[in-house]
């Protein structure tokens, strides 16, 4: 069952979403779990990095705006799926600098919120399902793909970098770098692949990842920008 925050000031609009999710539901043979929040400042505060698979946050309201509770969450949460609800398209291209997954612009309609939370759901089904098997040294640990920030390769062995410390298995990135590609990375040298949920900014020659800053290459650089440009527009 995945879990729903509505962040929405306004007691109709937060009616109507509850019921387009129960629609949605009810179509689709899913349960959610709606928690809704009146403004971002009462989301701030009971947010602890977790909870939450998908997020519908209004712009406009009161105490604390979307756009400043977006930010307050990338700190502790780099990876919820986020779904920005504004008056005005304009504001919500801001929501790519959070790396908002999606925006839909009042008065929503059921027929477009369907086809954008249904490609929400879509996400994070499919990142719930994704794991990789990393093995070596006599043990085995099926790794969720979402987690992992990066991965480094080094005289025959490759690290998992994740939340829960740092995996080694004997191999190489030829090895791994399809299925990888396939579920949001982008090689940025030839020893470094990234996951792009986690990269948090780049300058010329390199790319910080979840606060941690690694090396660009010159080679590697367009296709790295292209690949993020996708990314960030909900392409991935």
């Amino acid at each position: 069952m995945l879990k729903i925050a509505i962040v929405e000031d306004e007691k109709a609009w937060e009616d109507t979403f509850r019921r387009y999710i129960i629609d949605f539901g009810t179509a689709t043979k899913r349960v959610f779990d709606v928690t809704v929040f009146r403004d971002g400042m009462d989301f701030v505060s009971d947010f602890r990095g977790g909870g939450f698979d998908i997020i519908l946050m209004d712009i406009a309201m009161p105490h604390m705006n979307g756009l400043d509770a977006a930010k307050k969450l990338r700190e502790v949460d780099k990876n919820v799926c986020l779904i920005f609800i504004t008056t005005l398209a304009q504001y919500a291209v801001k929501g790519y600098d959070v790396n908002a997954f999606d925006f839909l612009v009042k008065p929503v309609e059921y027929p477009l919120f369907e086809i954008k939370f249904a490609k929400a759901v879509g996400a994070v089904e499919a990142k719930a399902d994704s794991v990789f098997v990393i093995s070596g040294g006599g043990e085995m640990r099926k790794q969720p793909v979402g987690d992992i920030k990066y991965i480094e390769s080094e005289k025959h062995y490759l690290f998992f970098h994740t939340d829960d410390g740092i995996f080694k298995m004997r191999g190489a990135l030829d090895d791994i770098r399809d299925f990888f590609f396939g579920n949001g990375f982008v090689a940025i040298n030839r020893s470094l692949i990234v996951n792009l949920a986690y990269v948090d900014g780049y300058t010329v020659g390199e790319v910080r990842v979840a606060g941690e800053t690694l090396p660009l290459s010159r080679v590697y650089r367009a296709a790295f920008l292209d690949k993020l440009a996708v990314y960030l527009g909900g392409g991935v």
